[in-house]
């Protein structure tokens, strides 16, 4: 079944323009995204913290230090704390607003600490461009959360260094210009990599759709060759097996009743003066009689036993591990019952016997002898006046 996701990405913030498909994205990548998203930060973190170590080699145990120190220790136990608190809020990580948030914690006290650390303007902007490089890098996140962290970043160490330190124009304009050039191509890497990840997804979500597709059409097909065969082996009018399922499966259940050394009989009956019955109510209402006898058949069968139309109006029942006497009395209970069994029209109630012929399979007989012996009993049951059991005799050698 298609989804009907818009797989159009927008050209200003690298995600789905459909809502909808965005949503779908998000939860997709949520396991893997939060789980690089929790490691990146508590990486990040911990170097954070490691640069205290070339703090204090610079700044000495003094007050300024001690500043620094709190607040590198601060920014890093909160992006610690959000790396693994945050299991339980993996949409808010996919989403960017936990990156963001430790983001911008990091960016604001770094920018506060510039004028407690007895660096040049230089160092602290080789500092600010390892910032922006895992911002953009390492630290997975939204496009547009990326760059408004970055740039806002980049604005407020720009403030922070014009006001703190003298620097001559052409230095000035060359650190705005590496500020620049860093959140281009920062920008560019996070633009193309959360592109690339959803057209990734439009690619998986395209093969899978069209493998349900597929899948679909291979199992409605499926479905209606089984439809076909079922059709192929019923009867349509009564919904009993066919002489084509009849002789079939009779002939494989013959083979292995006899494997098993058990009996087996063989029951052809059919409804006496059936044409009289036709030409009297019509086709429409002889049809109902043929009805009628299925279904009381059907309460009739025992265990494995089932019900075939090999003629128009005559039926067979393969008997499995019953002889001739016990198939006798079977077939008399039959003939009792259809001939009590009304046949409700809608004007007239009617009634009709059956003659039946049964046999009992010898060693070494094929189906269709057994079929031809039965047979010759259900005529001399006609013979003998209807409404009536007769069962055939040995094969002839």
């Amino acid at each position: 079944m298609t989804s009907g996701w818009d797989y159009r990405i927008s050209r200003w913030t690298a995600e789905f323009a459909d809502p909808a498909t965005e949503t779908a994205f998000r939860t997709e990548i949520q396991d893997a995204w939060a789980q690089a998203t929790r490691l990146a930060m508590a990486v990040a973190a911990l170097v954070f913290f490691t640069f205290t170590i070339t703090d204090y080699l610079n700044m000495g145990a003094s007050r300024q230090y001690t500043v620094v120190f709190v607040t590198r220790l601060a920014v890093s136990l909160f992006g610690l704390a959000a790396a693994f608190s945050a299991k339980r809020f993996s949409a808010y990580l996919v989403n960017g607003v936990i990156p963001s948030a430790v983001v911008f914690t990091a960016l604001c006290a770094f920018v506060l600490i510039i004028p407690y650390r007895p660096f040049s303007p230089g160092w602290h902007g080789m500092s600010m461009m390892a910032m922006l490089l895992g911002i953009y890098v390492f630290v997975p996140n939204r496009f547009v959360l990326s760059i408004g962290m970055a740039l806002l970043g980049t604005a407020g160490f720009l403030w922070q260094v014009l006001s703190h330190f003298y620097m001559q124009f052409n230095y000035v304009v060359t650190l705005m210009l590496l500020m620049s050039v860093i959140n281009l191509l920062g920008g560019i890497t996070v633009y193309r990599v959360n592109r690339m990840l959803r057209e990734q997804f439009c690619t998986a979500s395209t093969l899978r759709e069209a493998n349900e597709r597929l899948s679909a059409e291979i199992a409605t097909r499926q479905q209606l060759e089984g439809e076909l065969r079922e059709m192929a082996l019923r009867d349509d009018l009564t919904g009993s097996a066919n002489r084509r399922q009849f002789f079939d499966q009779a002939e494989r259940e013959l083979v292995a009743t006899r494997r098993q050394g058990q009996s087996v009989s063989l029951l052809l009956f059919d409804i006496d003066h059936f044409r009289q019955i036709n030409d009297r109510y019509g086709h429409v209402r002889s049809d109902e009689v043929l009805r009628t006898l299925t279904q009381a058949c059907r309460g009739w069968l025992q265990g494995s036993e089932w019900l075939a139309r090999v003629g128009g109006e005559e039926f067979a029942v393969l008997l499995p591990g019953v002889g001739l006497s016990d198939a006798l009395a079977r077939a008399e209970l039959l003939r009792q019952l259809l001939e009590q069994t009304p046949v409700n029209l809608v004007d007239a109630t009617l009634y009709f016997t059956v003659s039946i012929g049964v046999a009992e399979a010898q060693p070494g007989e094929s189906l269709g002898m057994l079929m031809r012996r039965a047979d010759s009993a259900l005529h001399a049951a006609k013979q003998a006046g209807r409404n009536r059991v007769m069962s055939a005799g040995p094969a002839s050698a």
